[in-house]
């Protein structure tokens, strides 16, 4: 276990070395209820570390123990870690079927928000396997949970799904549609992140329809706000995302330099497969070639937006 623990830093041994004893006296006492705390705990530790089979281990066992006692909100969230878990390790059908018997607990329990994140971890996981009209399914059922809720958050990352996905399809109007209401709704709440991101996504649409002095626009307006917010790794995609669409309207040296500083950024950052994709970029940059593909933005979007979607549950 020392091994496993070390690349977690103090607080992840600390949490975990607690949760162990927690656990052991929970089961000396008899105590179920702690039992059940402690499981679940150990299985978010072991999972924010990367340990997935591990989390998956106690996530199987809190599991286990919440049904034997009744308790369907711990059984909820147990199965909402279970289709994490089984989401990062890219075994997508069995993290559905995790998800699926979630939604129903939550819809027994009438647990809204559970509700929504797990609509959310469906639609999601169905668009990570390419499967748009089922995600579109989930995301507009989330829409409309969220708007009867009146949750914000909520309501913005599902637009930026809806977004992303029609976009994903080809269907680039609806996807900027989507991209639009989520911008006026991140203003409205003072989201400036979500703004940033909403911005970036109404860039990628404009770009893919050819229209590479409008994606410019909201590209800049992207990163002129990713500056000012503590997230260096989403400031690097921001420039990278610029330098892109200022190589298609043939400004090569601005194009050059965006690509300039988000290598320096995924460098200081150690993102090495984020440094190789711009590497490319400037070597083909380099080389006057006139196009450049890369998946980049919607790899980089999707993993931002699915952690997000599973922060909320933690």
């Amino acid at each position: 276990m020392t091994e496993v623990i070390r690349s977690g830093g103090l607080n992840n041994i600390e949490s975990i070395e607690f949760e162990e004893r927690c656990l052991e006296k929970a089961r000396e006492t008899g105590d179920r209820n702690r039992e059940v705390i402690s499981l679940g705990s150990l299985g978010n530790a072991y999972q924010s570390l990367g340990e997935y089979h591990l989390a998956i281990e106690f996530y199987q066992q809190w599991l286990d123990i919440a049904r034997e006692i009744g308790d369907r909100l711990e059984e909820a969230k147990s199965l909402s870690g279970l289709g994490n878990a089984y989401q990062s390790l890219g075994k997508y059908q069995r993290a559905i079927e995790f998800y699926h018997q979630w939604l129903s607990i939550t819809r027994k329990i009438g647990d809204r928000t559970g509700e929504g994140i797990s609509l959310g971890s469906l639609g999601n996981t169905y668009e990570y396997l390419g499967k748009y009209e089922q995600a579109i399914e989930f995301y507009q059922q989330w829409l409309s949970l969220t708007k009867k809720t009146g949750d914000w958050t909520g309501e913005g990352l599902c637009l930026g799904s809806l977004g992303n996905t029609y976009e994903s399809l080809g269907s680039y109007q609806l996807a900027i549609e989507f991209y639009q209401q989520w911008l006026g709704l991140a203003k409205f709440i003072s989201d400036r992140n979500g703004q940033s991101m909403a911005l970036s996504g109404l860039g990628g649409a404009y770009k893919a329809l050819g229209k590479y002095q409008r994606a410019f626009e909201f590209y800049q307006r992207s990163l002129e706000i990713r500056r000012n917010l503590d997230d260096r790794n989403q400031e690097a995609n921001a420039w990278f995302n610029l330098g892109l669409v200022l190589e298609k309207i043939n400004r090569e040296s601005e194009a050059m330099n965006a690509f300039c500083n988000a290598r320096e950024i995924y460098h200081a950052m150690g993102l090495d497969a984020s440094l190789q994709d711009c590497n490319h970029a400037i070597e083909f940059l380099s080389q006057n070639v006139a196009t450049f593909a890369s998946a980049f933005w919607f790899r980089k979007w999707l993993s931002h937006l699915s952690q997000s979607i599973k922060n909320v549950y933690k």
